[in-house]
């Protein structure tokens, strides 16, 4: 995309004489905005690098839904830092432009002055509370919004991780898995998906998550505070998927730390502890699947599924306990 582009985008909105820096183009392109006052945002186009990445948070009504939760979160009130949507010119929360005959739609972020959090960060027990503290605090905040528009968003439920076993598979067609480790990928998804039958979808257990926390995606601001963002795959889901991708980013040292954070208790009861331990593993086999149309990724994957079996998937399917060891 062109600067001449991304300058007609920003004359849509209250920005003028932008400076603008490209930040990155993953599942969308994103860019650093900062006008003649010095104010900084975030420039979006939702454009993901790879067409097969294209998912409803792309569609006009599914970012809508992601960008109306957003401005909820300022109304809200008790999210310590986030960011804010702004109207363009015709008061829309979307700009769409046209690029070779295709819609793009782009929105506008205020800038959240920080940096990415670092695992570094993750050895400090303060942090890692707050971590899990404001992972509770997302979910009461989602249990009390009121969205009529999910539909449009993605769901991470039982066909989720059911489609992840195709995607594994697809691995093994192009070569990169062996059958053997497929079939144990495909046996721990079917035991994590009878345990997620088991406890069902109840107010306690399902909802709206944020559904991809990850260490790119928690701002440490200026003034030390923990902030989510890009909330892409905002959506229907088990809030132990967000509690599991938490537990993932803090060392096995500390997690009980985190889970005083999450629950208020350090110790899981072992049906709790079961389950995170499954939605770590589908966090993990999520990324694989995720990626798998990354042909770069291809080496890093062929070399590291082959230990998540033997290391966790297996022990896992004979019930050992891996919270402390994933």
């Amino acid at each position: 995309m062109t600067e001449e582009m991304l300058v007609e985008i920003l004359s849509q909105y209250n920005v003028h004489s932008p400076t603008i820096s490209f930040i990155r183009h993953n599942e969308n392109r994103t860019y650093k905005v900062t006008d003649a006052d010095g104010q900084s945002f975030l420039l979006r186009i939702h454009q993901p690098f790879k067409e097969g990445m294209t998912g409803l948070q792309h569609t006009y009504y599914g970012l809508l839904e992601e960008l109306n939760m957003l401005d909820a979160q300022k109304k809200h009130g008790r999210m310590p830092a986030y960011q804010t949507p702004l109207r363009n010119y015709e008061g829309q929360w979307i700009t769409t432009i046209t690029d070779e005959g295709s819609p793009i739609h782009c929105s506008l972020l205020t800038w959240l002055d920080g940096r990415d959090l670092r695992k570094e960060d993750m050895e400090e027990r303060d942090l890692v509370r707050q971590l899990g503290s404001q992972i509770a605090e997302l979910h009461d905040f989602f249990r009390d919004y009121e969205s009529h528009g999910m539909k449009h968003r993605p769901s991470q439920d039982i066909e989720y991780n059911e489609s992840l076993i195709a995607a594994i598979k697809t691995g093994a067609e192009l070569g990169l898995f062996q059958e053997s480790d497929v079939t144990t990928i495909e046996q721990c998804i079917q035991l994590i998906n009878a345990r997620l039958k088991q406890i069902g979808k109840t107010r306690e257990t399902w909802g709206m998550i944020h559904g991809d926390l990850g260490m790119g995606n928690v701002i440490m601001t200026t003034t030390g505070t923990l902030s989510f963002i890009d909330y892409g795959f905002f959506g229907s889901g088990y809030y132990s998927t967000d509690v599991a991708m938490g537990a993932l980013m803090v060392p096995p040292a500390l997690r009980n730390v985190f889970l005083e954070g999450v629950y208020g208790c350090s110790r899981p009861q072992d049906e709790e502890r079961i389950l995170l331990e499954g939605m770590m593993l589908i966090s993990i086999i999520g990324f694989y699947a995720f990626h798998m149309g990354n042909e770069k990724m291809y080496e890093w994957m062929q070399e590291r599924l082959p230990k998540l079996c033997t290391e966790y998937c297996l022990p896992y399917l004979s019930g050992e306990s891996i919270f402390y060891r994933v």
